[in-house]
């Protein structure tokens, strides 16, 4: 759940920690949504870049950047964002850095700690995500399981729970910066946002970072890629084998055939994870479950407890109170 701001009218300060080697696009998306917010012809954020040191760094993509400051214990600042990138490993153990991080919460009684991409990581080690749900990218796997205190769901673009953010990286960072913003300012001045930014305005925390949408885009086959983008949007259709060949121009077996060849998954496995996100994004808005399971073409509610117990090891009620929004 995100927690709104106690004034909703006073720009806020967010740090943004530069580092060497951190991702151009981790700093540059989010930053870019929140210098655009504006309600009353006023900017509600405040963009300030600091590092650690206080000295230039030098991004991943070798773009140098100089900072205003050096991180230090302020208290005139409201949010701490921490992006991600190759340099996070190096930052790890760096204790300095890690308190300066774990203590944030504690002096801004509204402050808020933002993470992009492998920043998460930096959260973990500092113990801000001890006992919270989070997300980071799903590369980064391996690296997650050091921190058994944090309950990881890396198959979700970003995650909030009370003034913690994580976020999957690089674009989602702007998902995560555009639920933040309509949550302080409304929904009209996010929605001014992503419309200058051309984005969309709202991809729920709860989707997944396996782009189905796109997975259709590197298949062999054109009429295939057309049938992946059918079925994306619109899962609710009855998707059987044989109608899916049909709308491909496939027999059934060339249709199978091929969908283990480019997704490496049979056609119906392939539906059921289309289903499945999408009834993430729909349980995200807390629509009663039998709408869910409707909308998401599963038909009935067994199909979908069935569904998301193959899926994730656990029932849809599960789910819904471990990672619902």
């Amino acid at each position: 759940m995100i927690s709104k701001i106690d004034n909703p009218q006073r720009c806020r300060t967010i740090d943004v920690v530069l580092f060497d080697n951190v991702n151009l696009l981790d700093v540059s998306g989010p930053v870019q949504a929140f210098d655009t917010a504006m309600t009353g012809g006023r900017k509600r954020y405040r963009l300030r870049y600091v590092s650690l040191d206080g000295q230039p760094v030098t991004a991943g993509c070798g773009l140098r950047m100089v900072p205003e400051a050096p991180l230090t214990a302020e208290t005139d600042r409201d949010d701490l964002l921490i992006p991600g990138g190759a340099g996070v490993d190096a930052l790890i153990p760096n204790r300095t850095l890690c308190a300066l991080i774990a203590g944030h919460l504690d002096r801004q009684p509204d402050g808020r700690v933002m993470s992009i991409c492998s920043g998460a990581l930096l959260l973990a080690a500092a113990g801000v995500l001890d006992g919270r749900r989070a997300t980071t990218h799903w590369s980064r796997r391996a690296d997650t399981q050091r921190y058994h205190r944090v309950f990881w769901d890396l198959d979700q673009i970003f995650a909030a729970e009370d003034r913690v953010f994580t976020s999957a990286g690089v674009t989602t960072g702007i998902d995560l910066a555009l639920s933040v913003i309509r949550a302080d300012c409304g929904p009209s001045a996010a929605l001014a946002v992503a419309r200058e930014l051309v984005v969309q305005l709202r991809r729920t925390g709860g989707q997944s970072q396996y782009a189905m949408h796109l997975a259709g885009q590197f298949t062999g086959e054109d009429a295939l890629t057309q049938l992946v983008e059918r079925i994306v949007a619109q899962p609710q259709l009855d998707w059987t084998l044989d109608a899916m060949a049909q709308t491909a121009g496939m027999n059934p077996r060339t249709l199978s055939r091929h969908f283990k060849r480019d997704l490496h998954e049979n056609p119906g496995q392939f539906v059921e994870r289309v289903r499945v996100d999408h009834a993430r994004g729909l349980l995200a808005d807390k629509l009663p479950l039998k709408e869910v399971a409707r909308q998401s073409g599963f038909g009935d509610l067994q199909r979908m407890r069935r569904a998301f117990k193959r899926r994730f090891g656990i029932h849809v009620s599960d789910y819904v109170n471990a990672f619902g929004a």
